[in-house]
């Protein structure tokens, strides 16, 4: 078995998952919604698609039987996640670069206008009028 694509979706939200991926194993099956989650001690790691049971307790939809195939897909999709995030695809989580990435361009414009430092007085007049 051979994974032969992998898709990264950077997630929307703050918190511990930070993309979504999908793969294509041998060009003929595609499992989606895997997730990279960052844990408490900083390493990212990936967990299978899963969805809550009528118990309330989450149950995979599709997982791996032995350690080998686990450990080969979580490497090509921390791997692409790793490609994506130094592209910028994903956003890294550094200081002010990260916060403006998640915000808006109407949010970035907006606050630029109402920062004091683009309305203050240059050689008579007032800048941004």
């Amino acid at each position: 078995m051979e994974i032969t694509e992998v898709r990264i979706m950077p997630s929307k939200g703050g918190g511990k998952i930070k993309a979504f991926a999908s793969i294509v194993l041998d060009d003929c099956f595609v499992i989606n919604d895997l997730r990279v989650i960052e844990a408490k001690d900083g390493h990212f790691m990936v967990t299978m698609p899963s969805r809550k049971a009528r118990n309330g307790q989450l149950r995979d939809i599709a997982h791996p039987l032995n350690t080998g195939t686990r450990k080969m897909i979580e490497e090509r999709v921390l791997e692409e996640f790793q490609r994506s995030r130094d592209s910028r695809a994903v956003p890294a989580e550094d200081g002010a670069r990260a916060e403006d990435a998640r915000r808006s361009p109407l949010d970035r414009l907006a606050s630029r206008l109402l920062s004091e430092e683009f309305w203050v007085r240059r050689g008579g007049r007032e800048e941004g009028r």
